[in-house]
């Protein structure tokens, strides 16, 4: 069985080889000449990418470790660089962490309690595809906390916010119209995914940067938080299956819900911006739903 990291080194004028292991969930580092070893372990040992210094191993049972990998994980499942269906495997991800493999797996256990990831016996764990229900409720959920977070915000967003709200609302409406440009070009022509695909991923940054304007602006960070944990995984992969869907109505109709929402922060009326924020989500779970279903049954 080979040891979670080698590394080469000279120490008194001796060639040495670095074991990190793990006995018994704990760390250690030992020393050994490097002429004890099989010449084929050396060779690994020599034409590793590891630094010709001494490599602490780090700490495979630190809870502050594990989380951080976590979170980590968690973010590019969110951001999209794990789309839902990749496999996660642990020795390429201890790789790309510059960890070993025991604090991944615990990370990829915490995710999959999570629901954001899966994990079959003796396989690689998996960005899940929620279903139906999941996205409902995961909807409802959303219409709720993204409420509270709007009604806060008419009452503690600051003056500069509302300018980067604003700014935030005429780039989505910037892209929503390239969305819809390329939708009416793609009609009358060869369609071109890649550019669709990117018009799309367009309209959902700009989507998602009013909304978190507008979760942060709640004056409430565990607030922003759970928001972030309801929809990790999950909303880029809906909203980019939504987008293919998306017609003239539904498009115009997006934008009339975001200004509402908008005008109720600039009066600073809670009650009327909660109820704005929580018509939109709801209306949008509607069509999100009906969209990422035809588009998983297509699939």
């Amino acid at each position: 069985m080979y040891p979670e990291r080698l590394a080469c080194e000279t120490i008194d004028g001796k060639r040495l080889v670095s074991i990190g292991a793990l006995a018994a969930r704990h760390p250690m580092e030992i020393y050994i000449p490097g002429d004890w070893l099989a010449p084929n372990v050396m060779s690994s040992c020599e034409t590793t990418n590891l630094k010709r210094t001494r490599v602490a191993l780090k700490t495979a049972d630190s809870p502050k470790l594990i989380e951080d990998l976590a979170n980590r994980i968690q973010a590019k499942i969110i951001t999209g660089e794990y789309p839902p269906g990749t496999r996660l495997k642990q020795e390429v991800l201890a790789q790309e962490f510059d960890v070993s493999r025991t604090p991944i797996r615990e990370a990829l256990s915490r995710l999959e309690a999570k629901g954001i990831v899966s994990q079959a016996q003796r396989r690689s764990a998996v960005v899940r595809t929620p279903s139906s229900r999941e996205i409902t409720e995961m909807y409802q959920v959303r219409a709720e906390l993204e409420g509270l977070a709007a009604q806060l915000s008419a009452r503690w967003i600051t003056d500069q916010q509302l300018v980067e709200l604003r700014t935030a609302h005429d780039e989505f409406v910037q892209a929503v119209k390239e969305l819809r440009s390329t939708r009416d070009s793609e009609a009358r022509s060869k369609p071109d995914p890649n550019w669709f695909e990117h018009a799309a991923q367009r309209w959902i940054d700009m989507n998602a940067r009013f909304h978190k304007t507008i979760n942060d602006s709640s004056n409430n960070r565990y607030l922003a938080r759970t928001i972030q944990d309801v929809t990790s995984g999950y909303a880029r992969s809906v909203l980019l299956s939504s987008a293919f869907g998306m017609n003239s109505f539904r498009i115009e109709a997006n934008i009339s819900q975001h200004e509402r929402i908008l005008k109720a922060l600039e009066d600073r009326e809670p009650a009327r911006a909660r109820r704005a924020m929580v018509e939109h989500i709801l209306k949008a779970s509607e069509f999100v739903i009906a969209s990422f279903a035809n588009h998983v049954a297509e699939a």
